[in-house]
């Protein structure tokens, strides 16, 4: 009888953890390991703002970045973040996916060098080598960024570097230059007393991108939409709350990641506060459809799509 009381137990307790007796839980697979590019959802779980709507959010640290969209494919988590190009190659290559909101609404890539190696334009990258961890995405960004500027890919030796710290790689000039984002390795190099030379990846013939994006199974946003449309609503809220109050927003964030407070991330969170997207707005079909003929004229695509299967507008009600 003990036993079976205890075994009874033990199932409220599992239910009650998985959410099923409480608010509805949603699980939020991040792009990659937390950093300041996360600061509005952990936001949004400090202030309460997913609470109010009925649904606690539980964040999900990666184990591969680069397979993050899978978990959202496969229902294992309701809510994937991840770059809009990832997402869009991730759909051609058959996952069921659609993105319900944006994190980052613009570019935040592109290459980097410094300047002790004498590169001042990317003209002067001839001759050089560029590291690389994303393949195939990347090198199809630097053949394009390089074509812009008049090079070909015979011109430069492209390098994958793995997934290791490719800033270190560069500081250590085992290459030239490197895939960045221009929130973090340029202030990373800083740190270490160089002068980092970068170049925006949209100013050289590459579309603008919505850089994290939300994405959910379509069965998810069919099954639990009431769940999906407070979770993005949440989102907003801590966007919102983060470009009014930011240094109450970075302070939320370092009480669940205090591992993060050092001067680096401050760095990278005021340069990243502009970047958020309001209302965690997605839904600029022309950003959508200059992204697809890119991916498509680069091969890394097979076909395009209609909008309605790529994103479903949550945040005007029209989608």
């Amino acid at each position: 009888m003990a036993r079976r009381i205890l075994s009874a137990a033990i199932v409220i307790a599992l239910i009650l953890g998985s959410g099923v007796l409480g608010s509805p839980r949603v699980r939020v697979a991040l792009d990659f390991f937390p950093n300041p590019n996360h600061v509005p959802l952990y936001v949004a779980i400090d202030m309460g703002f997913f609470a109010e709507r009925g649904i606690e959010v539980e964040v999900v640290p990666p184990g591969e970045p680069s397979y993050v969209v899978r978990l959202a494919a496969t229902r294992t988590v309701e809510v994937a973040l991840t770059p809009q190009m990832n997402f869009l190659i991730a759909k051609d290559a058959g996952l069921p996916l659609i993105a319900v909101a944006a994190l980052i609404d613009r570019s935040l890539g592109g290459l980097l060098s410094l300047e002790e190696y004498g590169i001042k334009t990317l003209a002067d990258l001839r001759g050089k080598t560029i590291g690389y961890s994303l393949a195939p995405l990347e090198p199809a960004l630097w053949r394009t960024v390089l074509a812009c500027a008049g090079l070909t890919v015979d011109d430069v030796q492209l390098v994958n570097v793995g997934m290791m710290n490719t800033a270190q790689a560069l500081l250590l000039r085992q290459v030239d230059a490197i895939g960045a984002f221009r929130n973090f390795e340029p202030f990373q190099v800083e740190a270490q007393g160089k002068k980092p030379v970068f170049f925006p990846q949209e100013e050289y013939c590459i579309p603008e991108t919505y850089e994290i994006l939300a994405v959910v199974n379509p069965a998810v946003l069919r099954d639990r939409r009431s769940e999906i449309e407070a979770f993005v609503a949440g989102l907003a809220e801590g966007i919102a709350y983060t470009k009014a109050h930011p240094e109450e927003a970075f302070a939320a964030f370092l009480r669940a990641r205090p591992d993060l407070d050092d001067a680096l991330n401050r760095r990278s969170y005021e340069a990243t506060l502009p970047l958020y997207a309001e209302g965690a707005r997605h839904d600029d079909p022309a950003q959508w459809e200059k992204m697809q003929d890119y991916l498509f004229s680069s091969g890394l695509i097979s076909r395009e799509y209609p909008l309605e299967e790529l994103y479903a507008d949550l945040v005007s009600g029209k989608g």
